[in-house]
């Protein structure tokens, strides 16, 4: 979304993961919900765990929490492929307890950000698209770019919808994570009242941002020398403009213990609007992605340096970084 930022890392605030589940789990957890309605003549204690959370102008769907609807394999499974993607992605160690909701004619969810809850929204669709009844129940994201309207005004150039928000369609299997400070929601659902037609997800936050390692080197090891780094490091970023977001990062280390390269794996960081900003040397440096290269370029620099005893093999150890 920030061409030309740099070598090192590009800003992006969306991850869109299609067939994120293997399909046998994706068609199991689809078959119970669709089980479960498949005779709405029926009544059984699965049909009355739902609410209806309507806050009037702000949000209407029908919702319950995924760990007691699911059978326990199912939702074991579930919860695992999402925590193995947080770890491997996004340098996130936990999730917060998955929610299931369905929308029907008139549901949606106002325009609003989830500051508290993690450092990454996920939406996990199980909507059969192929029979559904509906039109919108679009996730829909403001393009970052809004929030710095007038800083990136262009007076020859007009505005639409599609300029102003990112819009997901809930294909089924898709994975779709998101930085939960933008402003987002879902559209408007128009149609059918059914709820095996209506858009159908499951939604939470990852958590728990932690550095961890796969590989030849034990955590003990990794721990005491990366903790060094991340002091050096941690000193030289308070003489940095300030800024909020999250960077994580993967380095891959070889058998005799040098860092060989640094992957990028996500970056939400965004520099503090106004706040002054000036280079190290005391020159002043044009904000905001000028300012970005300065905390990119430390936090490089340390970790390049890094030295770990030799382990016999390869290790990747997987770094979050944290700005609030």
């Amino acid at each position: 979304e920030d061409e030309g930022e740099g070598l090192w890392s590009r800003r992006e605030h969306v991850h869109i993961a299609a067939s994120f589940l293997k399909p046998e789990l994706a068609k199991s957890l689809r078959g119970v919900f669709q089980e479960r309605f498949s005779d709405p003549r029926k009544g059984h204690s699965a049909r009355f765990v739902w609410d209806y959370w309507n806050v009037p102008g702000q949000y209407s769907l029908i919702r319950t929490p995924a760990k007691g609807y699911f059978p326990d394999d199912i939702y074991e499974a579930l919860e695992d492929s999402l925590l193995v993607y947080g770890q491997k992605h996004l340098g996130c160690s936990a999730i917060t307890p998955i929610w299931l909701s369905y929308y029907v004619d008139g549901c949606f969810q106002g325009m609003h950000a989830d500051v508290p809850h993690g450092p990454w929204a996920f939406v996990l669709s199980l909507t059969d698209l192929d029979h559904a009844g509906f039109t919108g129940g679009e996730t829909k994201i403001l393009k970052p770019h809004i929030l710095e309207y007038w800083r990136t005004f262009d007076s020859s150039q007009g505005l639409e919808e599609c300029h102003i928000f990112d819009k997901i369609s809930p294909n089924f299997n898709q994975l779709t994570v998101f930085d939960p400070r933008l402003p987002h929601g879902v559209s408007r659902v128009h149609g059918t009242r059914d709820p095996l037609r209506g858009r159908l997800v499951l939604h939470g936050w990852f958590t728990e941002p932690n550095p961890f390692c796969v590989g030849a080197m034990d955590a003990s090891t990794v721990e005491t020398h990366l903790n060094e780094c991340l002091k050096d490091i941690n000193v030289e970023l308070q003489n940095m403009p300030p800024a909020v977001g999250t960077l994580s990062m993967r380095l891959h280390v070889s058998a005799e213990g040098e860092v060989e390269s640094v992957d990028w794996l996500t970056d939400t960081l965004v520099p503090i609007p106004g706040a002054p900003v000036l280079a190290l040397d005391g020159a002043c440096v044009e904000p905001p992605e000028d300012a970005r290269a300065l905390i990119l370029e430390v936090i490089v620099e340390n970790l390049a340096k890094l030295k770990f005893p030799a382990s016999g093999d390869r290790s990747e150890i997987t770094i979050p970084f944290l700005f609030e």
